[in-house]
């Protein structure tokens, strides 16, 4: 469960894992942030702007791209995505 989380607390290694084999999210992280209010967790690849987003067919995450690469990940709702299959 993640209620009363803080980005210190996150196991990023977990949650990274998840992308990649859930999701074939691949790529080195090189910024996160947490909205603890919300819950939502934003993932990033690469530094670069974002042009567009496509949502995820479960609708647990947004993936964001540039220039049709994947630059970042939101994850919409982290105690769904971390609980789901």
């Amino acid at each position: 469960m993640v209620q009363e989380a803080d980005l210190t607390s996150l196991d990023m290694r977990k949650i990274v894992k998840k992308l990649k084999e859930k999701y074939g999210v691949k790529g080195r992280v090189v910024a996160v942030d947490y909205g603890s209010d919300v819950k939502d967790l934003f993932v990033r690849f690469s530094h670069e702007p974002i042009d567009d987003g496509e949502p995820s067919e479960d609708g647990l995450l947004i993936f964001h791209y540039h220039g049709g690469r994947l630059v970042a990940v939101e994850i919409l709702d982290l105690e769904k995505f971390m609980s789901s299959e």
